[in-house]
């Protein structure tokens, strides 16, 4: 796994878990979580075109 995927995947976990506590606080945690595992999905199409 590249490390934006494992950032991606932990930074919704802890979006996920504040979002029990507090939920405003939880939506950036998770919107950042899925724009890295967005991110390096066009990074591969990328890299492929190449």
């Amino acid at each position: 796994m590249q490390n934006q995927v494992r950032w991606g995947i932990a930074l919704i976990i802890i979006g996920a878990v504040i979002a029990l506590l507090v939920p405003p606080f939880a939506i950036p945690f998770i919107v950042i979580g899925i724009a890295l595992l967005i991110w390096r999905g066009r990074e591969e199409i990328i890299e492929e075109i190449r």
